[in-house]
């Protein structure tokens, strides 16, 4: 019951009016909280446990022992135990060892912190059935965020600090200051526990509340908690407006050939979006781009504002990879100049095996599971046997061959178009049958056609790209092409009324170029 009259009484209310008017938990959620044994952690656990007839609400309390303090940390562990067996929350403690973390990952100590935390979060969610994770961020943190962001040179989305909920973590506590939860810890009759390791200033989040905040407010005569937190809420609007923009040219600009294939964002990474941004998501995952590829119209991208335009690539990047972690400014700098110079077969390499590919008026950004830019290296062979499968390891695909019994061709409906399965007369086809990779001199009758053209042509005349054309898989007689692959068969060898054997040749897997392959 909530208690109107005192001082807790109208912080709790406070919190609800948070959790409601953010859209933060709905009656009935099970909801995780994270409970480090701090005043933080603990005055959230303690409002939402008020709150929890009203809300219809059902805790979770999870604990991650650190093992960086020794007798300190053991002693937040079983105060933390102590207190949710007093308030009934059922608690899942469990102990990481975040010093060796850091080493083994190369990552310091905070950032070890974090992905311990917030992996052991998620792994109770899942196993409780959880919807919301809820952590105890404060007013003064996020004024400390907003300043480490701008430290790093942050562009306007860091100015925004942290949000009330982002994917299933929220944080009720986010325009409380830390001076309200000591007080509120106090008239609740709590006695939370102190991290020792707050109190230096090993870390940089420590100096910056410790050191530098102290010596603005000493020299200059200002609160930064206040000034930053303003400035968190005037960036979080104009935020939430570029990327509204950014959405909706993102929509425009994608290359809707080959519609409902956008991957779009992975469970659980960056999911603090509303109802209209979920909305525009489906709407791109019903336009544009390949398996595991996105691909955008330059000409919808030239005329966009810098700041927007650096919004859409991130989208692109999002839908593919899951995540634009990583991905600095000097790497959309990279995707832009594609943009800009409109080189066909010209590259970008980003982090973690993305890339991006300019050809033909068409930005594609996917992520690389072959070289590209070392495919005119690729060789490859294979005899086809007819019946039978045969595999092509260099591009992890198979080649089906079989005879068609009936030579009706008024059966064959795929007759009409289908790049990866196609039909030939199989007695034109009187000596071996390969598949391979293109060679120096080859040449090509296209179907319809009426002579035959250098394949290097037929290819610069299909849009492929040079970086790719090396990787595509060619059904061959000797040295004579009869089909590439995702593409034409030849002229000479397809199947007409006076067909009396037909050959039917299947292609699965392997590389896709410009979303065909």
């Amino acid at each position: 019951m909530i208690i109107t009259s005192s001082f807790t009484g109208q912080f709790q209310q406070r919190i609800l009016e948070a959790i409601r008017a953010n859209h933060l938990i709905e009656n009935g959620d099970r909801v995780v909280v994270g409970v480090s044994g701090g005043a933080d952690s603990v005055c959230l656990l303690h409002v939402l446990h008020s709150l929890s007839r009203a809300l219809q609400i059902k805790l979770y309390a999870v604990h991650i022992n650190h093992m960086l303090r020794a007798d300190e940390a053991d002693g937040d562990e079983r105060y933390t135990a102590d207190l949710c067996e007093e308030l009934g929350i059922q608690l899942s403690s469990t102990r990481i060892d975040v010093g060796a973390m850091s080493k083994s990952l190369g990552i310091s100590l905070e950032e070890a912190g974090r992905k311990a935390r917030y992996g052991e979060f998620s792994r109770c969610a899942q196993a409780v059935g959880a919807s919301v994770i809820a952590v105890a961020h404060n007013r003064n943190d996020q004024a400390e965020t907003v300043m480490m962001n701008i430290m790093r040179g942050s562009g306007i989305a860091g100015l925004s600090g942290m949000e009330y909920k982002k994917g299933k973590i929220i944080r009720p506590l986010l325009d409380i200051s830390r001076d309200e939860i000591e007080r509120y810890c106090t008239e609740a009759g709590l006695s939370p526990r102190t991290d020792s390791s707050n109190l230096t200033e090993e870390f940089t989040r420590n100096r910056v509340r410790l050191g530098l905040f102290p010596y603005i407010m000493e020299n200059f005569g200002i609160n930064m908690e206040v000034s930053l937190c303003r400035l968190s809420a005037h960036a979080a609007k104009d935020n939430s407006f570029l990327d509204e923009c950014a959405s909706k040219a993102y929509l425009a600009a994608l290359n809707v050939k080959q519609k409902g294939q956008v991957k779009g964002k992975e469970q659980g990474q960056d999911q603090g979006q509303d109802q209209g941004q979920d909305r525009q998501q489906d709407r791109r995952q019903e336009q544009g781009g390949g398996k595991g590829q996105v691909e955008l119209k330059a000409e919808k991208l030239m005329s966009l504002h810098p700041a927007v335009l650096n919004r859409v690539l991130k989208l692109a990047i999002t839908d593919v990879a899951g995540s634009s972690k990583g991905i600095a400014s000097v790497h959309y700098q990279s995707l832009t100049d594609l943009i800009v110079k409109g080189r066909t077969g010209a590259i970008a390499e980003l982090p973690g095996g993305i890339r991006g590919v300019f050809a033909y008026g068409v930005l594609k950004i996917f992520i690389s599971h072959s070289d590209y830019s070392n495919s005119e290296d690729i060789n490859f062979c294979v005899d086809l046997n007819i019946p039978g499968t045969v595999r092509v390891p260099e591009l992890e695909a198979t080649v089906t061959a079989c005879i068609v019994r009936d030579t009706n061709i008024d059966n064959y409906p795929q007759l009409v178009y289908n790049p990866f399965m196609q039909f030939f007369d199989y007695d034109k086809l009187n000596r071996g049958i390969i598949i391979r990779n293109r060679r120096m001199g080859d040449r090509f009758a296209p179907f319809g056609s009426n002579g035959t053209k250098k394949l290097k042509e037929y290819f610069i005349d299909s849009k492929v790209p040079r970086e790719q054309r090396s990787m595509i898989p060619l059904i061959c007689m000797d040295d004579e092409i009869v089909w590439v692959i995702g593409d034409k068969i030849s002229d000479k060898f397809k199947v007409t009324e006076n067909t009396k054997s037909i050959l039917r040749i299947k292609y699965s897997g392997g590389f896709h170029h410009d979303g065909g392959y």
